[in-house]
């Protein structure tokens, strides 16, 4: 594959999903080969933390109200992300086929300009998302922590199956540090999912912008010094592969919702209920800690939320745009017998570029700016009613 910004750049993403506990899904095989043995144990570690949820409803009967709202919090939430990552798992080979297509895409027409600010985008939301992630982790420890120093009470950042929330000791507390770390490796795993769906979903709205420069592009095609014919002929194969190439996306596009449908739908489930107890927990919560880590955990699902909504928002708004690129690519200029079947092809393209471009979940909500802030507005009504 012909090396660009963008090829490097995956390159970087999946060697990243791949640290961080998922399948190598790049071309190569320059993966860090002495992390294969970690991501069994990542995933060895987030499956019994999953379990450790559920199996703590039968072993904590030691809880506070905001104890039993946070297991209840922690069991949907740690639920619906570890289905991410099976997700990631399931379609690994599919995923590879998607990115090397996607990223191919760009060794026929790449606009630099348009390649440098997809690259920038996607490493401001990747930064943005990491960095409130780590802030929601270390709120946990932090309010622990508190707790033990104000009230004499356990470190007790994440519910577990064992030890019992009111049991002191050197091995209990041990345990407790423990599952906090592994708190983190858990999340750093469903970080890397969301990684290469921040990635996919920035790269197609890009290649469409992409595709709206080369159909631009193609009226000068008819400025160069050769004869009509010879205009006619370099028009025609360009404007062929155009359509080839918006081909190519749409498929790119229909397999990204493929591939993420489950990520989608339990998205849409997840920032909808997490929000609303996130919420509730704020409005009850009985010291400052208390509130400030449920305002970043609100903040991690509120920013995630945002990202897939909007990003995937980007890829309809810049699909909206390509039938004028298509319109104004310079088939105007052709004339004589070529006309006609140039005229059938840009008749062909308009009617297919028209056809709207939407990422939905569960095939009826449309992922969108409004969507996203449609769905916030749901969540606090919802608060209030419960409130």
């Amino acid at each position: 594959m012909k090396q660009s910004k963008t090829s490097e750049f995956v390159e970087k993403v999946t060697k990243l999903q791949y640290m961080f506990g998922l399948p190598y899904v790049w071309v190569d095989d320059t993966k860090p080969k002495y992390f294969q043995h970690f991501n069994k144990i990542f995933t060895f570690f987030a499956i019994s933390f999953v379990i450790s949820d559920y199996v703590s409803f039968f072993t904590q009967n030691h809880l506070t109200e905001k104890q039993k709202t946070d297991r209840t919090l922690f069991t949907l939430s740690h639920t619906i992300l570890i289905l991410y990552c099976f997700v990631f798992e399931y379609y690994k080979e599919d995923i590879k086929k998607l990115y090397i297509v996607a990223v191919s895409l760009k060794t026929h027409h790449n606009d630099l300009a348009i390649e440098k600010k997809m690259i920038r985008k996607a490493k401001m939301y990747l930064a943005s998302f990491g960095s409130i992630l780590c802030y929601a982790l270390t709120s946990y420890a932090v309010d622990g922590t508190m707790q033990v120093l104000k009230a004499n009470s356990t470190f007790t950042p994440v519910i577990t199956a064992w030890p019992d929330v009111t049991q002191n000791g050197l091995w209990p507390d041990v345990f407790r540090v423990v599952a906090y770390f592994v708190l983190w490796i858990f999340m750093l795993k469903v970080y890397a999912v969301h990684v290469f769906v921040f990635s996919i979903t920035v790269i197609l709205s890009h290649q469409y912008t992409n595709l709206q420069s080369y159909f631009y592009s193609l009226d000068d095609i008819f400025k160069n010094a050769c004869s009509e014919e010879e205009k006619v002929k370099e028009y025609e194969k360009s404007l062929k592969l155009g359509l080839w190439m918006h081909a190519e996306t749409l498929w790119c596009v229909e397999e990204c919702q493929r591939i993420n449908t489950w990520v989608f739908n339990g998205q849409t489930t997840f920032s909808f209920t997490i929000i609303c107890l996130e919420l509730l927990q704020m409005a009850n919560s009985t010291s400052v800690m208390n509130a400030l880590s449920n305002v970043s955990s609100g903040l991690a699902v509120l920013l995630s939320n945002g990202f897939f909504m909007c990003n995937a928002g980007d890829i309809t708004t810049e699909a909206a745009s390509l039938p004028s690129a298509i319109f104004a690519s310079g088939w105007h200029h052709c004339s004589g017998c070529s006309s006609a079947r140039i005229r059938k092809l840009i008749m062909l393209a308009l009617a297919q570029s028209q056809k709207p471009v939407v990422i939905r979940s569960f095939y009826v909500i449309e992922f969108s700016y409004e969507t996203f802030v449609s769905l916030l507005k749901a969540s606090y009504s919802l608060f209030s009613i419960l409130y």
